[in-house]
């Protein structure tokens, strides 16, 4: 069975106890909800882009995603969640990162519209070849930078606990 490569999984145990790290890691990142309105509303404000994770933290899990702006072509795409628990020697955390963002559907939907009729109308107008490699084109785009953005994310989020476990 092909692995998902928009997901990845991976599990830290860290030296310090829950208690500490929930303490330690609410001061990492900026509290906010994680949904594309909620983005969308913060990218036409004039706020200052303190931390570099935005997410929430409950009592025993969290959700996050890279801190970034709308309007520009780095928008965070992956979303990352993961459950806190005690360990003889310390924390134990288990992370699930999404890198595949449910608000692109509509999108590729209309280009594979676009690139399906640009696919038989080639055949009569050599025209119809361009929509068929725009098409593709954003596909690939936006495909490439959500892998990118996950990667990115598990990066941040290593490195976040290896600074927490210091």
């Amino acid at each position: 069975m092909k692995q998902n490569p928009f997901r990845e999984e991976f599990t830290t145990e860290l030296k310090i106890g829950k208690k500490e790290f929930i303490e330690k890691f609410n001061k990492k990142f900026e509290h906010s909800d994680i949904n594309f309105f909620s983005e969308f509303f913060k990218s036409l404000s004039s706020r200052k882009v303190n931390k570099s994770l935005i997410g929430n933290i409950e009592k025993d899990s969290f959700k996050l995603k890279r801190n970034s702006k709308m309007n520009s072509f780095n928008y965070a795409t992956a979303v990352a969640k993961g459950k806190i628990s005690d360990s003889e020697n310390g924390t134990i955390i288990e992370v699930k990162i999404n890198g595949f963002d449910y608000a692109f559907i509509p999108l590729y939907t209309i280009l594979g519209i676009v690139f399906f009729i640009s696919f038989i109308g080639m055949f009569g107008d050599f025209q119809f070849g361009i929509g068929v490699f725009l098409s593709f084109g954003i596909y690939l785009f936006t495909r490439n930078n959500m892998l990118k953005d996950l990667k990115k994310l598990k990066i941040e989020l290593t490195n976040t606990f290896e600074n927490l476990n210091e």
